[in-house]
């Protein structure tokens, strides 16, 4: 049976393991970067299945000292309350199964109970990822703006609001 849970330190093998696969639709990750990563945000998740990892995703709330280009591009242009998705990653023989959506919805959970009113995320447009623009899309998430990004991509800057009545 499937379960989220709050990312922990002992993970990190299976991430890494996870990450190395999804390139290059996502930025590599090493030891090193992903502990740092971790010691910033207690927002990260993991999609287990018995002692296996089949997803994880990590996720920053607007106001974290996070400095990812893309982040602080989209806290330039909303001031409201957000949580920002970094990465999403899923076993390539679970897509489709439901474990993003999943994900999503923890995620979504956690930003009403932190009382943000966005869920906030980057889609590379080029290279192009076709595939996660449209699952974004059937999800709610419009496009916010674009940047060009210093290490040379393009990417749709998608934001998906929130209701906190919800």
């Amino acid at each position: 049976m499937l379960s989220i849970r709050p990312m922990e330190s002992a993970d990190a093998g299976q991430v890494l393991s996870l990450n190395a696969g999804a390139r290059p639709n996502v930025a590599p990750l090493d030891g090193i970067e992903l502990a740092r990563l971790q010691a910033l945000s207690r927002e990260h998740i993991v999609a287990v299945e018995g002692e296996a990892i089949r997803g994880y995703a990590l996720v920053f709330a607007h106001d974290h000292a996070y400095d990812g280009e893309e982040f602080l591009a989209l806290r330039s242009l909303i001031a409201r309350p957000f949580l920002y998705i970094d990465q999403v990653v899923v076993l390539p023989s679970a897509q489709g199964t439901g474990i993003g959506r999943q994900m999503y919805e923890a995620i979504e959970r956690a930003a009403l109970l932190g009382r943000a009113d966005s869920l906030c995320c980057e889609v590379n447009a080029m290279p192009s990822n076709p595939g996660s623009l449209a699952f974004h899309s059937r999800l709610g998430f419009g496009a916010v703006g674009s940047l060009a990004t210093r290490d040379g991509r393009t990417v749709h800057l998608l934001r998906k609001r929130l209701s906190i009545a919800a």
